[in-house]
């Protein structure tokens, strides 16, 4: 049951209680103009018995009907408890499996970037030579797969840049919406990637992955800090690693293919040793923060980042 079909339930859930109280209501209100006795007490007390068991009465009629026809109700009613383990059993095999997958003969990981180079495309390049220069990447790709990975154990790509198939892969690429506002702003460019995980005795499968070659990060301009307190043992390569975690996430956010958004720091034990002593030495609030020193694109392949102590995050 999704979003849409757990909000209908809960408009009818309450308008079956407004009906139930309004219903009660009036039974009561009826039997107390009546002055009915019931068990010869008052008859404001029997108007009130009356109008309970009433709501009472109803709301085991809708119940029972709702666990009649609606096997969700029977679920939530019957069966949570065994939902519950099931769901944990099925997260537990999931875990398993994505270990299994990690440790076992895996050779290459969904996602992995498959070939070092990329393919750059122009706004104004023509058609013909777009479609020309994919064929030419493709069977690039295709040759320096076969060399590097089925000497691990995958089965060789057997297709060609001049198979129907593949011409319909690039014709794809090349018509969707998305390449075409992104060769409207600027170029673009093509990574191959792995598309799924592959294991030994599998046959190598790749994906063509566009990208907009637009700026991801501006030179000197503040990308992630950190803060710190003066006056505290800090391990500031624990603080390095965070801040390059913070990196790789705008840089992949901002358009970075995830494969390139690689911070690259250049760290010596003196800068280090420096970092820590200042921290520990001074007082207040102090920032390690992260940044380029050039501009940052997709076709940079990588991420160079600078790391400095400041009063501000800026």
């Amino acid at each position: 049951m999704g979003t849409l079909g757990g909000t209908v339930l809960i408009v009818a859930f309450t308008l079956v209680a407004g009906a139930i109280a309004y219903i009660g209501d009036r039974v009561g209100h009826q039997i107390g103009r009546k002055r009915l006795t019931l068990f010869n007490l008052r008859p404001k007390y029997t108007s009130t018995i009356i109008a309970v068991a009433t709501g009472m009465a109803i709301a085991l009629l809708v119940t029972a009907s709702s666990l009649l026809f609606s096997q969700y109700a029977r679920a939530a009613f019957f069966h949570l408890d065994e939902i519950n383990n099931r769901v944990n059993q099925l997260q537990a095999e999931a875990d398993s499996l994505n270990k299994r997958v990690r440790e076992s003969n895996v050779v290459v990981n969904r996602g992995d970037l498959l070939y070092e180079q990329y393919l750059p495309l122009e706004s104004s390049q023509a058609r013909a030579d777009r479609l020309k220069r994919l064929a030419a990447f493709f069977d690039a790709v295709v040759l320096s797969l076969n060399r590097r990975y089925v000497p691990l154990g995958l089965k060789p790509v057997a297709l060609k840049s001049s198979d129907p198939a593949v011409r319909r892969q690039f014709d794809a690429l090349l018509t969707d919406q998305r390449v075409q506002g992104f060769l409207l702003t600027g170029p673009v460019i093509v990574i191959a990637i792995a598309d799924q995980n592959l294991f030994v005795n599998d046959p190598i499968h790749f994906g063509l992955q566009p990208y907009a070659d637009r700026r991801i990060f501006a030179a000197h301009v503040p990308i992630a800090s950190i803060e710190v307190d003066g006056g505290t043992k800090v391990v500031p390569q624990i603080a390095y690693a965070q801040l390059s975690t913070a990196v790789q996430d705008a840089a992949i956010t901002a358009g970075m293919p995830s494969p390139f958004a690689r911070p690259l720091p250049a760290l010596s034990t003196s800068e280090v040793e420096t970092t820590r002593r200042q921290i520990r030495d001074g007082r207040g609030r102090f920032y390690i923060v992260a940044r380029t020193p050039i501009d940052v694109y997709p076709h940079t392949g990588g991420i160079p980042v600078s790391f400095e102590l400041s009063r501000t995050p800026r």
